[in-house]
């Protein structure tokens, strides 16, 4: 129960504070989702272009500015990887799409039931995928950030997919309005999970420190 209301203070804060964000930086973000809209539409580039725009959003929430050098270094790193892990939900949505298709010529259970998990493995990995990217977008090496993905997922199911749900609701209302989402769909989604996400990670380090501290007391002493 604790943890749910804390979530759910989480979720509170991080709208908030995006709210603010946005309002404060909107030319700015403006520019970062058009960037990110030209950049995407080779399709292929998706997964770096996402990248770079948590980590352009990033240096503006945290110098005020967007600094280019942090962002293409940011990229070089990790743009690879996020390209990657992009592939594992396109691969798992085509497995469900072809499980389903099979399913709707033989009607077999088998078919149905791989179909249903499919499904359900490419949702857990878009979820995981979204804190991954936020952690990548911070320099954090691949696996340490696929760590930090499934541990906001398997430890915050209910945030992880209000989440979703909300980024999904931006797609929609941004789409409806066309040119809205060029302009806006990467300002308001990406600089929310950056938020919700940035104090899962800050939570997290605080959890490893405490627990150092408590089987490596010696050790604390030592800081001290």
């Amino acid at each position: 129960m604790t943890t749910d209301n804390s979530d759910v203070e989480r979720l509170r804060t991080a709208l908030s504070e995006t709210g603010r964000f946005v309002y404060r930086h909107i030319t700015a973000l403006v520019g970062v989702s058009i960037a990110w809209f030209v950049a995407s539409i080779p399709l292929v580039t998706i997964a770096p272009a996402t990248l770079g725009a948590y980590a352009a959003i990033r240096s503006l929430r945290e110098s005020g500015r967007i600094d280019r050098a942090v962002v293409l270094e940011r990229v070089r790193t990790n743009g690879i990887h996020a390209t990657l892990l992009s592939m594992l939900p396109l691969l798992l949505a085509l497995a469900a799409g072809l499980y389903a298709n099979a399913y709707l010529e033989s009607r077999t259970t088998a078919s149905a039931a791989l179909a249903v998990v499919c499904a359900y493995a490419t949702l857990y990995a878009v979820l995981v995928l979204v804190p991954a990217f936020v952690s990548l977008s911070d320099g954090t090496p691949l696996l340490e950030a696929l760590g930090f993905g499934r541990t906001q997922v398997t430890g915050h199911p209910t945030l992880a997919l209000t989440t979703g749900l909300l980024t999904f609701v931006v797609f929609v209302s941004t789409a409806a309005l066309t040119v809205g989402f060029a302009l806006l769909f990467p300002a308001l989604a990406f600089s929310l999970h950056l938020y919700l996400f940035d104090d899962g990670r800050e939570d997290n380090e605080n959890d490893r420190e405490t627990t150092d501290r408590i089987h490596h007391p010696n050790r604390f002493l030592t800081e001290i």
